[in-house]
């Protein structure tokens, strides 16, 4: 059985693990989403978070 983490409530990463874009850690980040806040900040953008906030209603 795979445990489920919820990116719901998220305390404060810590500082080498945390994201520049969202308040998510990377250590909690799909491949999609760490790629997408990855190149959000190296790109300058301003743009809303990709992360999957309830992962355990998602298939």
């Amino acid at each position: 059985m795979t445990s489920v983490r919820s990116l719901g409530d998220v305390a404060e990463p810590a500082a080498d693990d945390r994201c520049p874009c969202c308040p998510h850690p990377l250590s909690l980040h799909d491949v999609i989403a760490r790629r997408f806040c990855l190149a959000t900040a190296a790109g300058g953008f301003s743009r809303g978070c990709t992360c999957a906030t309830k992962p355990e209603t998602t298939e």
